[in-house]
């Protein structure tokens, strides 16, 4: 009900999702070893067409009832950070070299 709140939240996602697809490929490319680093870049780009080409159609369940899109793209990123705790590099170790 609040239209000038939800177009600023709108434009920061929008920013963050095309800042996000762009770094990705750097980040993945150091992230991944040199034996399967193609594989995995590769796999980093499918995952973000996919995500683009399912993104409007998760904004179709507004007809629903408005708040499942809503909840759909706040609880994703709150999970996948969740989630990254579960990683041997957070959990009280030291980072690998």
């Amino acid at each position: 009900d609040q239209p000038v709140a939800t177009t600023v939240l709108a434009i920061i996602g929008k920013f963050t999702a095309s800042a996000s697809f762009s770094t990705s490929y750097v980040y993945s490319a150091e992230l991944f070893p040199t034996v399967v680093r193609q594989t995995g870049v590769g796999l980093c780009s499918m995952s973000a067409r996919v995500a683009g080409i399912i993104a409007p159609l998760i904004r179709l369940l507004d007809q629903y009832h408005q708040a499942i899109p809503m909840a759909i793209f706040g609880s994703a990123p709150v999970v996948g950070g969740l989630l990254c705790v579960l990683l041997p590099e957070t959990r009280g170790t030291d980072l690998a070299d």
